[in-house]
């Protein structure tokens, strides 16, 4: 299988082949270990806006993620696509619904509250930085271009870091996953550790689509695993044209926020 028709999602039939591989183009070439390290910092600081969960939703609407070949849709219907198949399916488990409802809220990055971050700085297939880039990382050719390629601190498949080291110690490229993880435990979110690796890592398509990166993962990373992978058949598979009715599940939604986060947050 070639990085064209990995992870159930069809690049090759998109048609908008172009931009998505002009995204990770840039991705690939810009997502160095300094670029990772400054702009993580910089967000870490959670001053850049305060609202709620539902407003940052809201404030997604206008949002098309030009990274996805599979839909143009605003990324309110996916968050509630996903989290309403998943309810259906699992409806004991409510974290699960609510970490399928914000799981891309990170993506207000793309608004000018949060600097109007580029694309490429925003959305696509994570993977880790400061150690060699994998070959199963979808459109791999382009890394040539990025700077740590041929560093000799970065380029080795360790890296900067050790064997079983786990995942919270590794750098992961910048976007929405890791700032939504960074908002939620910054706010005191008492969603389980499964639903905060689920939202970190839920673009980590290397690891929990290809398997690579194991090296890297310790015993609590290989037990979360598995609701990443529940949790990304929902992500991909449940998008569709079919919209759901907004108001009428809103106030089950409300109830789950009301449940695991404060009323307003810091961005």
């Amino acid at each position: 299988m070639n990085c064209v028709e990995m992870c159930g999602r069809d690049y090759e039939g998109s048609v908008r082949l172009s931009i998505v591989e002009n995204t990770y183009r840039l991705n690939h070439i810009n997502q160095t270990y300094d670029f990772v390290k400054r702009t993580r910092e910089e967000y870490a600081k959670l001053n850049k806006a305060e609202m709620s969960i539902w407003e940052a939703i809201e404030l997604l609407n206008s949002f098309v993620d030009e990274s996805d070949p599979d839909l143009d849709e605003p990324q309110i219907q996916h968050l509630l696509q996903s989290a309403e198949a998943i309810r259906k399916d699992y409806p004991n488990e409510d974290w699960l619904h609510l970490t399928a409802l914000i799981h891309d809220l990170g993506k207000v990055l793309f608004h000018s509250k949060f600097g109007s971050l580029p694309q490429w700085a925003v959305v696509g297939d994570t993977q880790p930085v400061g150690c060699a880039f994998d070959e199963s990382i979808v459109y791999h050719k382009y890394f040539k271009e990025n700077p740590d390629y041929n560093n000799p601190a970065y380029n080795t498949k360790l890296g900067i870091y050790s064997e079983g080291c786990g995942l919270e110690n590794v750098l992961m490229s910048w976007g929405h996953d890791d700032y939504m993880y960074m908002v939620a435990k910054g706010n005191g979110t008492t969603l389980p550790s499964a639903a905060l690796f689920t939202i970190r890592y839920h673009s980590f398509y290397p690891m929990h689509n290809k398997g690579a990166y194991q090296y890297l993962m310790n015993d609590e990373d290989r037990e979360n695993l598995k609701w990443v992978q529940t949790f990304n058949k929902y992500d991909l598979y449940s998008k569709s044209i079919v919209r759901v009715d907004v108001e009428k599940v809103k106030p089950y939604y409300e109830s789950l926020i009301k449940k695991y986060f404060p009323e307003k947050l810091k961005w």
